[in-house]
C-alpha cells in the first residue's frame, strides 16, 4: 500500500511538471477594468495596469482579441497612439497569439490618449478594421487622492476599535475595584 502512494505521488509530480512545460499562457477570463468594442465578428478589449495610468511611469497595456468569446490566434495588428489629434507613437505591426497581447508603455504627460488598433481581418473579410479606445492618465499627485480615500475608509474602523477596547478595559477595571 505504501508503495502505491509513493508511485502515485511520483506520477502526479511528473504530470504536474510536464504540463507546466507544455502550457505557456493561461487566461481564465476577460480583462477587468477594460473597455471593449465589437466590430463585425471581432471583439477587442483594452485594459491597463494600474487601472489609471500615471504619467512618467510604465503602465502595462493589455489587449484581448476574440470572436464569439473564443480567443483568436495569429491576428496581425498595429497600434497608433495619439494625443490632441497628434500622433505620439506608432508601434510596429505585431501578430497577437492566443488572443492576448500586452506591452509596457510610458505616458509622457497627463491627459487623454487615443489608441487606434488596426486589426487585419484575415479570417472573415480580408479588410483592416480600426478600433478606437480612449485612455486617460493622472499626474503622480493622483496617488494623494488614493491615499486620502484609503485613510478615510480605515479611520472609522480604527476609532471604533480604540473606543471598544478602552470601554472594555474600563469595564474590567470597575469590576476589579468592586470586587475589592
Amino acid at each position: 500500500m505504501f508503495t502505491f502512494f509513493i508511485m502515485f505521488g511520483v506520477f502526479g509530480c511528473f504530470v504536474l511538471f510536464s504540463s507546466g512545460l507544455l502550457i505557456k499562457d493561461a487566461y481564465s477570463h476577460s480583462l477587468f477594468n477594460s473597455s471593449g468594442q465589437r466590430i463585425g465578428k471581432y471583439y477587442v478589449q483594452i485594459a491597463t495596469d494600474p487601472e489609471i495610468p500615471t504619467t512618467g511611469q510604465y503602465s502595462k497595456i493589455l489587449l484581448r482579441i476574440s470572436s464569439d468569446e473564443v480567443e483568436l490566434s495569429d491576428v496581425p495588428i498595429s497600434i497608433t497612439i495619439t494625443k490632441n489629434d497628434k500622433e505620439i507613437d506608432k508601434l510596429p505591426p505585431i501578430v497577437v497569439t492566443n488572443g492576448h497581447y500586452e506591452f509596457d508603455y510610458k505616458f509622457p504627460e497627463a491627459g487623454n490618449y487615443v489608441f487606434y488598433i488596426d486589426l487585419q481581418d484575415l479570417y472573415f473579410s480580408g479588410k483592416t478594421i480600426t478600433y478606437i479606445f480612449n485612455l486617460s492618465t493622472l499626474n503622480p499627485f493622483g496617488y494623494i487622492f488614493y491615499s486620502l480615500i484609503s485613510f478615510a475608509s480605515v479611520t472609522p474602523f480604527v476609532i471604533i476599535s480604540v473606543i471598544y477596547f478602552k470601554n472594555r478595559r474600563d469595564r474590567k477595571r470597575r469590576i476589579a475595584e468592586n470586587q475589592n
